[in-house]
């Protein structure tokens, strides 16, 4: 009788001890569940904001015919431009030639710094500015004047979607409509849009004719950014003229410097530089875009470097 009953003494201990335990091991298991879901919000939120304020990721895109991102087709203007430029020291005058040679233009990008490496080529003591909207001022009387025109022509090509191209430097929402794609000019979507042509060929700055020269009207839709990236190279300043801009969050950063677009006004910038841009409103931002020869580079320069990096049919 006394060894059973302090058997089932101990027994009930036992099962007393393993109740009380259980109950504080499933404590501590929903404690620790608790910290961990804490854990990853807060992780979470800091890879947001490392994302919006300080990106690392420069975008590329998976087009054979891109000559910002395509290896083989950036490699086959290199040799090309490189032969050139072989020649140039007999056919210009000094001044031109010293900037444009002895190493000054190269397509040896790869180390540059990453806040400024363009894909293509970089021409050396340019400028070291990233933003140029207080030149050229007759580019934005030009545009402005057309307004009316250009936003009405544009209005009536947002009614056909096939017109337009999707762009994958953005987790979603950027498209275009060209009406120069690299220096090619998109004879339907001109004809579609011929007043919005007509002033873009007027523009004596305009790299039309050259595998830099881009001209395209820009959507970025609702709730959209478009990630880092640089441009191909330092030779040309990127003209953004607002057509339609939400009001709110919706902005572009240059250089680390944000700024906000503005119903007809122009935006200059370099786009050598790492720049992204966001619209986090619940409205399309519309701009017509238009790439531009430097203001830092001379009228002797540019001649030649038309030549150097003009349109050419592929082989």
């Amino acid at each position: 009788y006394f060894i059973q009953s302090n058997l089932r003494r101990q027994h009930g201990t036992v099962v007393g001890w393993w109740h009380h335990g259980t109950r504080h091991h499933d404590t501590m298991i929903w404690l620790l569940g608790g910290v961990i879901l804490l854990l990853w919000y807060v992780l979470a939120r800091l890879l947001l904001l490392k994302d919006r304020r300080a990106p690392s990721l420069v975008a590329v895109c998976p087009s054979p015919d891109c000559l910002r991102c395509s290896d083989t087709l950036r490699e086959g203007y290199t040799d090309y431009v490189l032969d050139k430029l072989r020649c140039l020291p007999a056919l210009l005058d000094q001044d031109t030639a010293s900037r444009l040679t002895n190493g000054n233009l190269t397509f040896e990008v790869s180390t540059l710094p990453a806040a400024r490496r363009p894909t293509v080529c970089y021409l050396d003591k340019l400028c070291e500015e990233a933003w140029h909207s207080h030149k050229l001022k007759y580019l934005q009387d030009s545009l402005t004047d057309s307004y009316s025109a250009i936003v009405s022509e544009v209005g009536t090509a947002m009614l056909n979607s096939e017109l337009w191209s999707p762009d994958s430097s953005s987790r979603k929402g950027w498209r275009k409509l060209f009406l120069f794609n690299q220096g090619k000019k998109v004879d339907m979507n001109c004809d579609l849009l011929p007043q919005t042509t007509k002033v873009i060929e007027s523009l004596d700055v305009f790299m039309g004719g050259t595998v830099f020269g881009n001209a395209f009207v820009s959507v970025l839709e609702p709730r959209s950014e478009i990630s880092p990236h640089c441009g191909p190279t330092n030779l040309r300043v990127r003209c953004h003229f607002g057509l339609q801009i939400p009001s709110g969050d919706c902005s572009i950063t240059v250089d680390g410097v944000e700024m906000r677009w503005s119903q007809q006004q122009c935006l200059l910038f370099d786009d050598s530089f790492l720049h992204r841009a966001l619209n986090m409103t619940q409205s399309q931002r519309i701009v017509l875009i238009v790439d531009l020869w430097h203001p830092n580079l001379t009228l002797s320069e540019i001649k030649i470097l038309k030549e150097l990096f003009a349109v050419r049919e592929k082989s």
